[in-house]
């Protein structure tokens, strides 16, 4: 199984956000940022069977744009567990009601991303505002994943813009 993890676009900086944080948006940049990413993994062949976003305001508007990017609107579902506090337990319930899945895109959050994706792999991994990162499970009930690829969100945005994509 594929497992990607998407983090969430640069929000509103909470600065100038008044409101519930749980409601901050993506910056515009960020929007746009976030659908020329899209046209890199349309590149990569990045097509999950399946796309689960945190219910927070950012997460929900990086997964409609890569969702209405690649096509995908009816396989986008908001799970309420990759809001805060997602962890270990939360991924084997996704993994396991998505069993028939290959592919799973979650849409979410630092610093629970970075701690699961270590939990898997063994990796230490910096995903920025906009990144990718995509981990191969070897067995859909084995601890052993291996990261195959990261990509910040600079780096698909200038993917997205050359004339060749790299394999996956």
């Amino acid at each position: 199984m594929e497992l990607y993890f998407l983090r969430h676009g640069q929000g509103v900086p909470r600065s100038e956000w008044s409101e519930d944080d749980d409601k901050r948006p993506l910056t515009e940049e960020a929007a746009v940022a976030m659908a020329h990413a899209t046209w890199a993994l349309a590149r990569l062949g990045v097509c999950p069977d399946v796309l689960l976003t945190s219910p927070l305001e950012r997460a929900q508007q990086t997964a409609g744009i890569v969702a209405s990017g690649l096509g995908l609107e009816d396989r986008l579902r908001t799970e309420g567990c990759l809001g805060k506090g997602f962890g270990m337990k939360q991924l084997r319930r996704l993994i396991r009601t998505h069993s028939r899945a290959g592919s799973i895109m979650l849409v979410g959050h630092n610093p629970e991303f970075g701690a699961i994706i270590h939990k898997l792999t063994g990796g230490h991994v910096v995903l920025g505002k906009g990144g990718l990162a995509r981990v191969h499970l070897s067995a859909r009930k084995s601890r052993s994943a291996e990261l195959i690829w990261l990509l910040q969100a600079d780096e698909l945005v200038s993917l997205a813009h050359k004339n060749s994509a790299p394999s996956s």
